[in-house]
């Protein structure tokens, strides 16, 4: 549980509620790092692409290896997302 306010699908509205049925219609859920940003959406307008291209494009790590930064990093920084 987020000590961050979050909204969850059905308290969304707006850009959240957009940006949450498009998760939701192409990733069967919507993550908690991206509810934890609900509050400024506009961020994950911004954030989504960058995260995207740090996690599937071009890179000399494959996308195992980049999961397990991000897990390390996540461990190293008691954050369970």
């Amino acid at each position: 549980m987020a000590w961050i306010r979050t909204f969850e699908e059905n308290e969304a509205c707006g850009l959240a509620s957009w940006i949450y049925r498009v998760l939701r219609w192409t990733r069967g859920s919507v993550p908690n790092i991206v509810k934890v940003s609900s509050l400024n959406p506009r961020l994950l307008v911004t954030l989504g692409p960058l995260f995207r291209t740090l996690m599937d494009g071009p890179s000399p790590l494959t996308k195992a290896q980049r999961k397990m930064v991000a897990i390390v990093a996540s461990k190293v920084n008691r954050c369970f997302y």
